[in-house]
């Protein structure tokens, strides 16, 4: 199977040709038609979106599943703290199994199970930050801006299409699949919605590998030529480190030899690629859905694969330690690391930033 073929059967949640049949496409047109009518209204009535106390950052994407959205918030986040704005992020909280409206402060220990393992990811790496967890991210915000300083802003997690919110600046992240041909959407395709919806964003982040640096430059320069008011910028997604779950060690590369590799992702075929890359090459693969909730179960065949030790993602990592299935010193994970295929981007970036939360 060429790149092309493969870019083209990733194009759809289902396997082909049933992501092409008359049901999946009737379901898609009436979904756009939903979105359609939602944009057309809040277009027409400015109003319909709430207008919060401090500035309103949003992080989001236009295609369902891993975009790079949760390093992105981390980016801007640490950004944000290092000019001394309190931080504050605005979560839904996916698959969480409290449903409650939920307010984290900075330092404040709280188990991912109750907040999502994304929000509980960013309160982690950036203590500093409160978290306001509810479905109505317009509640959260309320809530917590009777409880912030004069210099706080909100960083909205996946809210391209929260539109019930103002925001300040919107940042989309997308990836190699994203082009100005991509009109499939959801369930036939993997589009939230039409490409077109860019012309309404600040900033548009391509992100990728950087084996496929000259692609995602071309792709940057037509996004940039189909909507110049857009600005647009190529990152990479590399390994930073790898640290243990059970004691917090730091190792360039795992000391484990031909490790069991577990992920639970939206997209791990790019967590495997930096493995291999790294010339790490592991015993076995298990691969679960994103947000897998694991259990002993999905461990009782490998159990002899892990005695040497696994290697997963910071976000599996997060739900294998605390639900103690697997032994946390046999786990590694590594970290992320963003890094701007232009440095000069880095500064146009940040002085968007800083004019929305000025």
């Amino acid at each position: 199977m060429t790149s092309h073929d493969n870019e083209r059967a990733e194009q759809s949640p289902f396997p082909a040709p049933f992501g092409r049949s008359f049901p999946v496409r009737a379901a898609s047109a009436v979904f756009g038609a939903a979105v359609e009518f939602r944009n057309a209204l809040y277009n027409q009535l400015p109003s319909l979106s709430h207008k919060t106390k401090f500035p309103v950052i949003s992080i989001g994407g236009i295609r369902a599943g891993g975009t790079g959205k949760t390093p992105t918030a981390l980016l801007v986040g640490a950004y944000l703290r290092d000019r001394g704005h309190t931080l504050a992020f605005l979560s839904r909280g996916y698959r969480r199994r409290d449903r409650r409206s939920r307010i984290v402060k900075p330092y404040e220990t709280v188990s991912w199970e109750k907040i999502g393992d994304e929000p509980f990811l960013l309160h982690d790496r950036l203590p500093q930050s409160w978290l306001g967890i509810d479905a109505n991210r317009c509640r959260a915000a309320l809530h917590l801006s009777a409880l912030l300083p004069q210099n706080a802003v909100f960083v909205l997690d996946d809210g391209f299409q929260h539109r019930s919110m103002r925001r300040d600046l919107d940042i989309v992240c997308l990836c190699l699949q994203d082009t100005l041909q991509s009109d499939r959407l959801i369930p036939s395709g993997w589009l939230r919605e039409p490409i077109g919806a860019l012309s309404r964003a600040h900033a548009a982040l391509l992100i990728g590998s950087p084996d496929n640096a000259t692609l995602l430059e071309e792709r940057s320069t037509l996004f940039s030529k189909r909507f110049p008011g857009l600005f647009c910028t190529v990152l990479f997604q590399e390994m930073g480190h790898w640290i243990n779950a059970g004691d917090g060690r730091i190792a360039p590369v795992p000391p484990v030899e031909n490790p069991l590799l577990v992920c639970g992702i939206a997209r791990p075929e790019r967590f495997i690629a930096m493995v291999r890359k790294e010339g790490i090459l592991p015993c076995a693969e298990r691969i679960f859905p994103d947000h897998h909730r694991y259990i002993t179960n999905d461990f009782n065949k490998t159990r002899e694969l892990y005695s040497k030790g696994i290697i997963t993602t910071e976000k599996d990592a997060i739900r294998l330690k605390t639900l103690g299935i697997v032994p946390a010193e046999k786990l590694w994970y590594c970290t992320i690391a963003m890094r701007f295929a232009v440095e000069k981007d880095k500064k146009k970036l940040y002085s968007l930033i800083d004019t929305s939360v000025s």
